[in-house]
């Protein structure tokens, strides 16, 4: 597949061009997805883009907003072209590593006389490398989920008509239009995403499922028990000063 056969399967043929991607591992085209993705959504956004006339004038005793939201220009174009590539660069390394965990795939090697087509029947093939008289099968491999959870933030890019249509509405409408969508494609690229694990390596679709809300769950249990902490030190101090307040 070419780069834009890959753009039309992953709406179309997700699995086969998911299948595809993480075989054939085109890094620098999914970097090119998140970053054009990101760029179009947040550029295209009605508050983002929208600029009073006090834009380098603030009031007094006021914040200078203006100023602030020229700041914010750039950051968000900084964050779309550098950061959100290396954010997906931790995804694919933490995902990589509790797919191991989870016994996913990472390698496999088979002999010359093995079919291509034979292999992948099997849930053994993602990428033949020819080594002397044998093949070697890799599998699993961070570079080929890193590809193919960058293709699929794809469906994000319907965020841009989206924005572009909540300008013809009322401010309520536009807000509550905006983040029904906003649900929908996040619920679509996650499901692209835990497709990417499941083929990249060969896991069953409950571990990969497990393997993708893994690190939110494990956030929530941190900071719930941060919470109780936070919660118990706070009424241990309470109770100490209590005790220390003479009674009349």
């Amino acid at each position: 597949m070419n780069f834009l056969e890959r753009l039309y399967g992953i709406f179309f043929q997700p699995v086969e061009t998911i299948k595809e991607i993480v075989r054939e591992k085109p890094i620098w085209q999914a970097v090119v997805v998140i970053i054009v993705t990101g760029l179009l959504t947040v550029t295209s956004n009605y508050r983002f883009t929208m600029v009073g006339t006090d834009f380098f004038t603030s009031s007094s005793g006021m914040p200078d907003v203006g100023r602030l939201r020229a700041l914010f220009v750039p950051m968000a174009v900084f964050g779309s072209i550098f950061i959100a590539p290396l954010t997906y660069f931790v995804y694919a390394a933490v995902y990589h590593f509790l797919a191991e965990i989870l016994e996913g795939k990472m390698y496999a090697k088979v002999e010359d006389n093995v079919s291509f087509d034979q292999i992948e029947e099997n849930n053994a093939e993602i990428e033949q490398k020819a080594s002397g008289e044998k093949e070697e099968v890799v599998i699993g491999t961070a570079k080929g989920l890193y590809s193919a959870i960058g293709f699929a933030k794809l469906p994000m890019i319907f965020m841009v008509v989206v924005n572009l249509f909540v300008r013809l509405l009322n401010s309520r409408a536009g807000l509550i239009l905006t983040y029904l969508f906003l649900a929908i494609f996040t619920v679509w690229v996650i499901v692209l995403e835990i497709i990417a694990i499941k083929e990249n390596y060969k896991m069953s679709t409950g571990n990969a499922v497990l393997v993708y809300f893994l690190p939110y769950i494990v956030l929530v249990v941190l900071f719930i028990i941060m919470i109780i902490f936070a919660g118990a030190t706070f009424i241990s101090i309470f109770s100490e000063v209590l005790k220390n307040v003479p009674m009349q």
